[in-house]
C-alpha cells in the first residue's frame, strides 16, 4: 500500500506545485479527470491526460498546496481506490482516485473530484 500512497501523493504534489513533469510520470496514458462542472459551466467534464496536464501547466488547475486526508484506501490485485479529502486555502475537494499497476509500477488512471469553494 505504501507504493500506492506514494503515487497518489506525487499526483497531489504535481497539481499543487504545477509540476507537469511529475504529473507525466504518475498519470497513466489513459488517465481521465471526471468532474461535475468546470468552474461556472455545469455538466459532466471528462478531461484526458494531455488536457489535464496542460490545464495544470497553464495554472487553470492547481498551484496551491493542499492537505490530504485518506478516508479509504483499498487494493484489489492490480487496481487500487482511494477516497481522499483535500483542502487548499481556496477550495475543498472530495476525490475518488483510481490507481492501476502495470509492469510493477503504480499509476493514476482516474480522478473524480467533487470541488467546493471554502
Amino acid at each position: 500500500m505504501e507504493k500506492i500512497r506514494e503515487v497518489i501523493e506525487k499526483f497531489i504534489k504535481g497539481g499543487d506545485t504545477s509540476d507537469t513533469l511529475l504529473l507525466e510520470q504518475v498519470l497513466h496514458p489513459n488517465y481521465q479527470n471526471i468532474q461535475d462542472g468546470f468552474f461556472e459551466q455545469p455538466g459532466i467534464f471528462v478531461i484526458p491526460k494531455e488536457e489535464y496536464i496542460r490545464l495544470v501547466g497553464d495554472k487553470v488547475f492547481g498551484g496551491k498546496p493542499r492537505t490530504i486526508i485518506y478516508h479509504a484506501l483499498e487494493q484489489k490485485n492490480n487496481i487500487a481506490y482511494a477516497q481522499v479529502s483535500l483542502e487548499s486555502s481556496a477550495l475543498k475537494f472530495s476525490s475518488l482516485i483510481t490507481c492501476v499497476q502495470e509492469n510493477g509500477k503504480w499509476l493514476i488512471i482516474s480522478n473524480v473530484p467533487v470541488i467546493a469553494q471554502k
